[in-house]
């Protein structure tokens, strides 16, 4: 069957025409590599050196929370960050027989705000997993989808084999880099971002019956950027 052209045309046209809401204003608003002293803004701040420069952490099942005001009207908020995962996170499973949990990290919008409202637009749960991975046996991760999902461990990563965080204990590993951006529907002048971990270790005991979370599992984070973006 042959159509007539104008039919083409009107389709061509149609599919052509159909346009994006224009950005009215992409601002940064935020923008710390953690190298001088400005936490102002920060609850929680925890400094140290890893991989020649200076990261926020490292953290063990804590965090800290970005307070930040006047950031003018917006419908959208994008945060980006360096995030180094150290040690032996197991991702989605631990593989204890009983009572297993995963490694959850959490990035959430407004944490104590209008607690019953419905907060998956307002969070992002993920796992990380540096475990070795066998035909028989794999701790998978959720990154860089979130939780439950399963990727293999290390997926989506920028650098893997940094330094252990305890370069001289027994416990924990090397240590694996993300670069993540992510975008949250948002409005209002104001926002406060909380990070922070769920980690699951109830082995992180050595043979004299000290508990070694952090060399066990931690995290850091570094160049943490927030923009603001608004459409007409």
């Amino acid at each position: 069957m042959k159509y007539p052209k104008i039919l083409f045309l009107f389709v061509f046209i149609s599919i052509n025409s159909c346009s994006y809401p224009e950005i009215s204003r992409d601002v940064l608003i935020y923008d710390n590599d953690f190298e001088s002293e400005n936490f102002s803004e920060i609850d929680g701040k925890a400094t140290s050196t890893f991989n020649n420069t200076t990261v926020l952490g490292d953290f063990n099942n804590d965090g800290f929370t970005l307070h930040l005001k006047d950031t003018g009207n917006h419908d959208y908020v994008f945060i980006s960050f360096d995030l180094y995962i150290h040690g032996t996170w197991d991702g989605n499973l631990n593989g204890f027989p009983e009572n297993d949990k995963p490694d959850k990290w959490i990035m959430e919008l407004d944490p104590n705000m209008d607690l019953i409202k419905d907060t998956s637009n307002d969070r992002f749960v993920t796992t990380f997993s540096n475990s070795p991975c066998f035909s028989n046996y794999c701790l998978r991760q959720s990154y860089p989808e979130t939780y439950p999902y399963e990727n293999n461990p290390k997926t989506g990563n920028h650098q893997t084999n940094l330094d252990k965080i305890c370069k001289n204990s027994f416990f924990g590993g090397e240590t694996t880099l993300y670069k993540i951006e992510k975008g949250f529907k948002h409005s209002g002048n104001a926002v406060v971002i909380r990070f922070y971990d769920e980690l699951y270790q109830p082995n992180a005991i050595d043979k004299d019956g000290i508990v070694q979370l952090k060399c066990d599992e931690s995290w850091s984070l570094d160049n943490l950027k927030v923009r603001v973006i608004s459409y007409k």
